[in-house]
């Protein structure tokens, strides 16, 4: 249908209009209604997103209890003093509404919002700092302490879900150490010859997409209700998962192609940035500490897993192969991190290095289109002015 540009309805010739998340084509408002809720449900996720209220953990619905009781800030004098319940909107005076609405559109709501911390940073933070200054007792801290620290850095149970309960996500949250798998099969199994040199440079574009799409939804990529457009994000952003042949030879080569893809599929900005995302990679990478070096990475693509094995369930049966071999994808890249860990350091300094190269280059030319703009006068430059001019 993409091909021939026709409706996928009532096969008319011309169908100029797009449904968002399933990208079928169709012609017309009757043709759009008879497609049923599905474009709808998108732009109903979507501002949910926006809203980051999702319906998750306990953790989400705080963060949006907390938000609503800084709106009652905004009341004017004399309105009535709303109660939080199912029925706040119309409780809300038309100001608050205004306000409201103002705050949403201009994107301003996310700063009543605590910001969402990735696991890879709070799992670190955790853990004792990785330099220390001699003879400074609190920098070194007392054994019980960092006993603690060490047992906060594991979950609290490293099982995935059993046959009985494999319709139900593992019971963590947003900001938790990712669950290992009881079980992880070495790379034997999996392939029947020698693992090529260039397995290595596949992780940092699988790892650039996850940390991109896990940020992009504010940490609740679990959300069942998320969990089509998470898979689709994954598979967008990373060319390994996306069905792609094409083999990385390098670091930068894997990055830059994860990076482009965010400008190609025309994606918002995540609240780590696209900067962020690739200092994410090798913090994944690096891992809580050099004992335990391939923590994250296990962790990630553990992750990984899981999600694209629930996400199959619930997207097309048309897109269902798809994530069925990115996930496999994952559990290749699982096994190998858990019998290469000794490359990790190696590779998230590689990475460290392109995303130094990557802010230097960014403040250039930020720099340089400031000079524009100042010579221009604003944003975009002045019509041009004809070199010769016909007098009459």
């Amino acid at each position: 249908m993409e091909a021939s540009g026709g409706c996928a309805f009532c096969q008319a010739d011309r169908a100029p209009y797009t449904c968002p998340r399933c990208h079928v084509r169709f012609c017309s408002v009757p043709c759009y209604r008879e497609h049923g809720s599905c474009a709808r449900d998108f732009q109903t996720r979507e501002l949910e997103l926006r809203l980051r209220g999702q319906r998750g953990d306990e953790a989400a619905r705080g963060r949006l209890r907390e938000a609503l009781l800084r709106l009652q800030e905004l009341r004017e004098p004399g309105d009535a003093e709303p109660e939080l319940g199912l029925d706040l909107w119309e409780q809300l005076s038309s100001q608050q509404r205004q306000r409201f609405q103002q705050l949403l559109s201009s994107g301003k709501i996310s700063g009543l919002l605590p910001p969402w911390k990735p696991w890879w940073v709070v799992g670190r933070s955790q853990g004792p700092p990785l330099v220390q200054v001699l003879g400074d007792k609190d920098a070194q801290g007392s054994q019980p302490q960092q006993e603690g620290a060490e047992q906060d850095l594991h979950p609290a149970s490293s099982r995935l879900p059993n046959a009985g309960d494999r319709n139900q996500p593992p019971a963590q949250d947003s900001n938790s150490l990712p669950a290992l798998p009881e079980v992880i099969r070495p790379l034997s199994d999996l392939t029947g010859g020698p693992v090529s040199p260039l397995v290595r440079f596949q992780l940092p574009n699988v790892l650039y997409g996850y940390a991109y799409a896990v940020s992009l939804y504010n940490g609740e990529a679990d959300d069942a209700q998320l969990l089509p457009e998470v898979c689709e994000t994954l598979l967008d952003l990373s060319a390994v998962l996306g069905g792609s042949r094409r083999v990385f030879s390098c670091t930068a080569e894997a990055l830059q192609a994860a990076l482009q893809a965010v400008v190609d599929g025309r994606y918002p900005e995540c609240p780590l940035g696209k900067a962020g995302a690739m200092q994410a990679v090798g913090q994944i990478l690096r891992g809580p500490g050099p004992e335990k070096k391939s923590r994250f990475a296990l962790a990630a693509f553990a992750h990984l897993t899981r999600l694209l094995g629930r996400g199959k369930r619930r997207v097309a049966p048309g897109d269902q192969p798809k994530i069925y071999k990115a996930k496999k994808k994952c559990e290749f890249l699982l096994s190998w991190v858990k019998e290469n860990e000794e490359q990790l350091p190696s590779l998230a300094l590689e990475v460290q290095e392109e995303y130094v190269a990557h802010v230097v280059d960014a403040k250039e030319v930020g720099a340089i289109t400031q000079e524009l703009e100042k010579m221009w006068g604003g944003k975009v430059p002045p019509p041009k002015q004809p070199l010769i001019e016909e007098l009459d």
